[in-house]
């Protein structure tokens, strides 16, 4: 399907009066070669728009989803050749022109066409521009989410119950043993500190007693001290009875 040459001129004369676009070439925001991008996409939307020709239904600026659909092609193309993000609604107005053109140049009608190149001389006048620097601080909570992204976070939480079942045993083990360590450190302490004990022949000294079977040992031993005698017989036949240290 042969379009008439003004088709071209006026879509040419849309993407040269695209603010946006033009900064994006001014800036060199695609690289050195940031002018052959901007004239890729022109192309990519010529294109786009005479391959539409062979479709059942032909898209039309009439059609808001037509119109949003070519915008959303707009926008992701601007993005990958230009780095930059369209948020001031220039790719809908965009859309909306070319279909205009294209649509009524399909029909044989070129006066709108005529009229956007008689009111649109020049391209985007970039002195009426003006920047404005802003500066966006990243949360701990972005900066942690930035930090978690691509990360196996079922193989971590895999590794960290393992780990947890680890340190669990070993902290068991180390458990056990800081409390052997205080037992023996105890044990110690009580084996330095030692109770003389003054008990009869035949007792056994215990260092380490509790009081109670100190006691109870002591008296044990002054039973095993004491000695039993056998009666003894006088030189009269009378029996000599021993008790305690008096003599009968």
């Amino acid at each position: 399907m042969s379009l008439p040459p003004v088709f071209d001129q006026a879509i040419a004369r849309v993407f040269s009066t695209w603010t946006t676009l033009a900064l994006a070439i001014e800036h060199s925001w695609g690289g050195r070669d940031s002018k052959q991008k901007g004239q890729l996409l022109q192309e990519e939307i010529t294109q786009h728009l005479i391959a539409s020709t062979k479709r059942r239904r032909i898209p039309s600026h009439e059609n808001q989803d037509d119109v949003d659909g070519l915008a959303d092609m707009l926008l992701k193309r601007v993005d990958e050749l230009f780095n930059c993000e369209l948020d001031d609604g220039s790719d809908s107005e965009v859309a909306y022109l070319c279909l205009r053109i294209f649509n009524t140049c399909r029909e044989g009608d070129t006066s709108f066409a005529d009229d956007f190149l008689k009111k649109f001389t020049q391209g985007a006048d970039l002195s009426k521009c003006q920047g404005k620097d802003s500066i966006e601080y990243v949360t701990d909570e972005e900066l942690l989410l930035s930090g978690m992204q691509g990360l196996d976070l079922e193989g971590i939480r895999e590794g960290g119950e393992g780990n947890s079942d680890s340190e669990s045993d070993d902290g068991n083990e180390g458990g056990s043993k800081g409390r052997g360590a205080q037992y023996a450190a105890a044990g110690a302490a009580a084996a330095t500190t030692t109770t003389t004990t003054t008990t009869e022949p035949g007792a056994t000294a215990s260092a380490e007693a509790p009081p109670g079977e100190e006691e109870d040992e002591a008296k044990a031993a002054k039973a095993k001290a004491r000695v039993v005698q056998e009666p003894i017989i006088d030189e009269d036949g009378f029996e000599t009875v021993v008790k305690g240290r008096r003599r009968r």
